[in-house]
C-alpha cells in the first residue's frame, strides 16, 4: 500500500477500516448531506463497506481514498478524500469533510493532491468527478482543477424522485460513452 502523503496544510493516509468509526462520524453529519439528505449513513456498516469496496483501488492501482488529517493538529481526523479506480476505467476524485473545516480549502488541497498522484500512478486513465448540480461549491473546486463538465442529467434509478438532484460528471478529457454509462449508474 501507498505510503502517507503530505500537503501543505494536511496528512493524506490510506483509508482503512481501523478508520471507519472516524469516517462514519463524517459520513453521517446530516449536514454534509444536505444536498441529498437520504445519503447520510445511519449504520457503521455502509461505512465499512464504502471502505472495502475501496480498498481494491489501493490495492490494485496504489491509490485510494485518504484519512485525512491536519498536519497542525495530526491525530484529528477532518475527512475522507482522493482519487478511486471504478471499473478499472477511469479515476474518481472525491472529498467529505467535517463541516467545521469547511471554507479553509481543504477539499481543492486534497483534490489537488488526488489529481496529481492518479495522473503520475495511471496517467492512461481519465480523472472524473461527479457533483451534484445542487453543490455549486464542490463544482467550483472540480474547475479549479481543469477538469470540464462532460455530461449532465439524472442518475439511472432516480428519475422518479423529484428530491434527486442532477449530477454532473466533470473529466481531464473526452469520455466514451461507456464511461460516461458507468459513472452516470453507479449510485
Amino acid at each position: 500500500m501507498a505510503q502517507i502523503t503530505r500537503t501543505d496544510r494536511l496528512i493524506l493516509v490510506p483509508l482503512t477500516e481501523d478508520q471507519a468509526a472516524e469516517a462514519f462520524r463524517v459520513y453521517s453529519d446530516t449536514r454534509i448531506w444536505a444536498h441529498r439528505p437520504w445519503a447520510v449513513h445511519t449504520d457503521e456498516e455502509v461505512t465499512r463497506n464504502i471502505i472495502k469496496r475501496t480498498h481494491k483501488s489501493w490495492e490494485d492501482f496504489d491509490l485510494g481514498p485518504w484519512g485525512i488529517y491536519l498536519r497542525e493538529r495530526p491525530s484529528e481526523f477532518v475527512g475522507i478524500g482522493g482519487a478511486e479506480v471504478v471499473d478499472g476505467q477511469v479515476w474518481d476524485v472525491k472529498y467529505r469533510l467535517r463541516p467545521d473545516q469547511w471554507g479553509q480549502g481543504y477539499a481543492t488541497e486534497i483534490a489537488e493532491a488526488a489529481v496529481k498522484a492518479a495522473k503520475k500512478k495511471h496517467p492512461e486513465l481519465p480523472v472524473t468527478a461527479r457533483i451534484t448540480t445542487n453543490h455549486p461549491a464542490s463544482g467550483r473546486v472540480i474547475e479549479k482543477l481543469g477538469l470540464k463538465s462532460v455530461w449532465e442529467g439524472r442518475r439511472v434509478g432516480t428519475e422518479d424522485n423529484p428530491d434527486e438532484p442532477d449530477v454532473r460528471i466533470y473529466s481531464d478529457r473526452e469520455l466514451p460513452e461507456p464511461a460516461i454509462s458507468m459513472l452516470r449508474d453507479r449510485p
